[in-house]
Parts: structure tokens; C-alpha cells; sequence
């Protein structure tokens, strides 16, 4: 029932892209992962979002998955991740990244950008937004070749500015797409289990038939 991201990390994209139903899970399963990393061998992640607003809330962003983990301890620090007293992770805003140019990152071996597709009018992409987030992306990766950039949205829309960039168009009826000689993959994701779940719950038969639940 719910996304499991281990299927897309099997292709060992450089550049993956998560599309799929609200609620399914794609921001645990990623955080998940990078927790799991980090226990096993002390690899340390970011967590980008595009404006610092949106980070506000980052002092919350273990209180949802901690329970996995008994024994260990979870902290945020400012913007930075903490697991049993030991730096884990940053959490950068992509609007001010170009700041981080002289900063190193020589654990980082995972970039999680949540919410990489705008679905509500009030927020926009930055200008040269893609530009700004490879320069971010080198900053961290320099010549190591190994770090992966996981970007997650809803399934509002496939257009946006990276796969405009990339010029990628892909199948939505196969769920995973492969470009870039497999350094860049696409996964459109839809629950099915979940969304019917959902549609059954209270809430969900209050709501059906509007725009919102169709959203």
C-alpha cells in the first residue's frame, strides 16, 4: 500500500524523479532511507526545499518515523539533522543555496528535494531554478560521482522545469521511464490500494466528487 523506494533505487540513477498520489508515502520512504544510510555507514544527506519558508517546520522532520528507530536518538539542531549526537543531515533552502559554494560536503552522498513540482499558485519556480540546483548539486557531489538526487512531487503535472531542461518526456503509462543512459530515471507512481482507501474513509466520502478530491 504504500511507496516503497527501493524499486527506482535499483536503476542507480545519478537523477531520480518520484511522481506519484498525494498521501502514498514518497517523503517517509525517502526519509526512511536516508536514516537508514546514515545507521549503516554514517552517509549523510540534504533535505532541499525551494524557499526557506518551507523549512520552518524542520525541527518536526523526525517526529513522524522516530518510532522505526527505538534507541536512537533524533534531534534538529537549527537546519541540521542530528542521529545520536552525529551530524546526518542539512536542510537547505534551494533559494539561497549559492551560498553554499565554498561550503564541503564530503559525506554527502544523497540530495532529497521534496515538493520539486509547484501545485499551488501562490509559490513559483525560481529563475533559472534548474541552473541554481545543478550548481548545488556540484557543490556537494565535486568529482565523487556517486550522489544522488532524489526529487519528489504529487502527480499534478509532468511539466516543469527540469524535464524541460533535460528534455524528457515520459510514458505515463510505464512506470518507470530511463534517460540519460540510465543516470536519469522517472518513476510515475499511482497507489491504487491507497487512493480507494482513502475515497472510503470519512473524509474521503465527504470530499468525493469535488475538485478537491480530485486533486
Amino acid at each position: 500500500m504504500w511507496y516503497d523506494i527501493g524499486r527506482l533505487l535499483s536503476y542507480n540513477p545519478l537523477f531520480a524523479f518520484v511522481i506519484g498520489n498525494r498521501g502514498g508515502g514518497k517523503t517517509y520512504n525517502a526519509t526512511r532511507w536516508a536514516i537508514k544510510s546514515f545507521l549503516k555507514n554514517e552517509k549523510q544527506f540534504i533535505i532541499v526545499r525551494r524557499y526557506k519558508e518551507e523549512l520552518k517546520k524542520c525541527g518536526l522532520f523526525f517526529d513522524a518515523i522516530k518510532h522505526e528507530f527505538p534507541g536512537h536518538k533524533f534531534q534538529v539542531i537549527g537546519r541540521t539533522a542530528m542521529i545520536d549526537d552525529k551530524v546526518a543531515g542539512y536542510f537547505i533552502p534551494l533559494s539561497t543555496s549559492q551560498k553554499e559554494k565554498s561550503t564541503s560536503y564530503p559525506n554527502v552522498d544523497k540530495i532529497i528535494f521534496d515538493e520539486f513540482i509547484i501545485d499551488t499558485s501562490n509559490t513559483r519556480y525560481l529563475k533559472n531554478e534548474v541552473e541554481i540546483f545543478l550548481d548545488l548539486y556540484e557543490t556537494v557531489n565535486r568529482t565523487r560521482n556517486n550522489t544522488r538526487a532524489i526529487f519528489l512531487g504529487n502527480n499534478i503535472s509532468i511539466v516543469n522545469p527540469y524535464f524541460t531542461f533535460f528534455k524528457i518526456r515520459p510514458n505515463l503509462n510505464e512506470r518507470f521511464n530511463v534517460f540519460k543512459n540510465g543516470d536519469l530515471v522517472v518513476e510515475i507512481y499511482s497507489d491504487t490500494t491507497f487512493i480507494e482507501n482513502k475515497k472510503q474513509s470519512r473524509f474521503g466520502k465527504l470530499v468525493d466528487g469535488t475538485a478537491w478530491s480530485d486533486y
